[in-house]
């Protein structure tokens, strides 16, 4: 599956954003980012690495607008994204450009398929 590049705006009260790709791998999913300021663009952080296993994903949404899309992730529990900086506690809303649309809706559907085969497995070993 192809990398997608993504931004998370909005941080430290809207002067700070998040540059990054995600990629998946195997059954985690795999962020490397730098944090930018959202004014000037001066200051960049270093590259950081973060990988969250897809156990700790809920569900992800995919949503299309005009110029931009959002792939949102829905973390099982609060900890599911202490790593990956965001403003909501169990979400993170990762803005797509239009031109990687297509790959963001391929990683929800793919993703979503995983996960519900998983809870699918989890029932059928409960029984």
């Amino acid at each position: 599956m192809r990398a997608l590049p993504f931004t998370i705006d909005n941080l430290n009260g809207g002067f700070m954003k998040l540059e990054g790709v995600l990629r998946v791998k195997e059954d985690r999913l795999l962020f490397e980012f730098q944090k930018k300021d959202a004014v000037l663009e001066a200051y960049q952080s270093d590259l950081k690495s973060v990988e969250i296993p897809l156990s700790e994903i809920d569900m992800l949404e995919f949503k299309k607008g005009w110029f931009s899309a959002k792939l949102i992730l829905h973390g099982k529990s609060a900890s599911s994204f202490k790593d990956l900086p965001g403003k909501d506690l169990v979400e993170r809303v990762l803005k797509v450009k239009r031109k990687h649309r297509e790959v963001a809706a391929r990683i929800s559907s793919n993703l979503n398929l995983k996960l519900s085969e998983k809870k699918l497995q989890e029932l059928d070993g409960d029984q």
